[in-house]
């Protein structure tokens, strides 16, 4: 074998060493990413947390947008008897995960917004800000769908019905995205919620339906007394923080059991999802019980940009609620670490909860204890 053979057979090894360290530096450098703990938010006491009405911003934007022309003229701007915006809450399950490219139209849990104004229709998903724009005509009891940038060589036929307030679509022939756009728009009942001029009657109006509102109003908890505990709330994942909890009891136990003397309980309708439970609609909570002597308690949300609204009670106590979603944000995760200290020894229960009025899940990954102190982040 030639010399200059051995040094490239030998290197070979090197070289995969090398390559396998690159990416385990990456991985180490992503974790600290994630979880590097910054606090974002402290309340001490009775200390209140200040919340505002918070407007869907992408849904105004939207108004703005007009179709185009793809293969068929726009039609003429004029008011047709369908006119008007119109709502659905999808009870199924929502999209709590990140997804690059999920079929368009796709049905799923949350709020839906429908508008017709005027020969543009517009279709919102609240939930991760999914939309599409499109023509459309009505004539008598049929209404057409044309322009959409999804399809833009179909043609959507309907026949539309509003009665006491809803409005009732029922595909005749609409290929549009695989046949998504027909079973999306007629899978259910559209509540009307405004009608777009004063000649047209939408029968009775709903407009503090769930997704009538152009913003979302954010209900306050009520006034609580001095609390006996101190709440802190970091940014990121704990699990990677310079001192994450000293155990970790995973939110969902259906496949991986609590450890030893830590009993979680969710309701039979939060969803599975690896190791975290997703709230959602009616299965809203999930809790974790101990009387292992830790000093400090603390709940993890963690998800996608659209996880929603939660509140976090301890011992039957609420003693935070915020938006998950805006505690931290890097690299498109989201969420913190809600921790709880200052409370005597003893049997303790931390509850976490979806507020459930913006519809929009809420991930739990898990709940962190501390005996000594608790978590340390990278920026104290």
């Amino acid at each position: 074998m030639k010399s200059k053979d051995r040094k490239t057979i030998f290197s070979l090894p090197l070289i995969v060493i090398l390559g396998l360290g690159l990416v385990l530096v990456g991985i180490f450098y992503l974790m600290r990413q994630l979880g590097d703990g910054n606090p974002s938010q402290a309340v001490v006491g009775n200390e209140a947390v200040t919340v505002t009405a918070s407007a869907t911003s992408i849904w105004k934007a939207f108004q703005e947008s007009s179709p185009f022309a793809y293969t068929t003229p726009l039609p003429d701007p004029v008011q047709s008897p369908l006119d008007g915006l119109y709502a659905m809450i999808d009870q199924s399950q929502p999209q709590w995960w990140k997804c690059v490219r999920c079929a368009d139209y796709r049905p799923v849990g949350g709020i839906w917004k429908l508008k017709f104004d005027k020969g543009v229709m517009r279709i919102f998903y609240e939930v991760t800000g999914w939309r599409s724009i499109a023509s459309y005509t009505v004539s008598e009891d049929r209404l057409y769908i044309f322009n959409d940038p999804y399809c833009p060589e179909d043609l959507g036929e309907y026949k539309w019905q509003v009665d006491g307030g809803q409005l009732k679509l029922e595909a005749i022939a609409d290929a549009c995205a695989f046949d998504l756009r027909a079973e999306n728009l007629s899978r259910e009942s559209w509540s009307a919620c405004t009608s777009s001029g004063e000649t047209v009657d939408l029968g009775t109006s709903k407009q503090d339906a769930p997704g009538c509102q152009e913003d979302i109003v954010i209900p306050t908890s009520a006034a609580q007394p001095e609390l006996a505990v101190k709440v802190t709330v970091y940014g990121g994942d704990s699990r990677f923080f310079v001192k994450p909890p000293d155990v970790i009891a995973n939110a969902n136990t259906a496949d991986r059991e609590a450890p030893s003397g830590i009993d979680i309980s969710y309701d039979d309708n939060t969803i599975p999802y690896g190791v975290h439970r997703v709230l959602w609609w009616n299965g809203d909570w999930v809790e974790a019980t101990t009387e292992l002597p830790f000093t400090a308690i603390g709940v993890q949300f963690f998800g996608e940009l659209q996880i929603g609204w939660a509140r976090v009670l301890f011992d039957g106590v609420e003693v935070w609620r915020g938006d998950t979603s805006a505690i931290w944000s890097k690299n498109a995760r989201t969420g913190g670490y809600i921790e709880i200290s200052g409370f005597s020894p003893g049997k303790h229960t931390i509850r976490a909860e979806s507020l459930g009025f913006d519809y929009r899940p809420v991930t739990v990954v898990s709940f962190g204890y501390s005996y000594e102190s608790g978590v340390e982040t990278a920026n104290p």
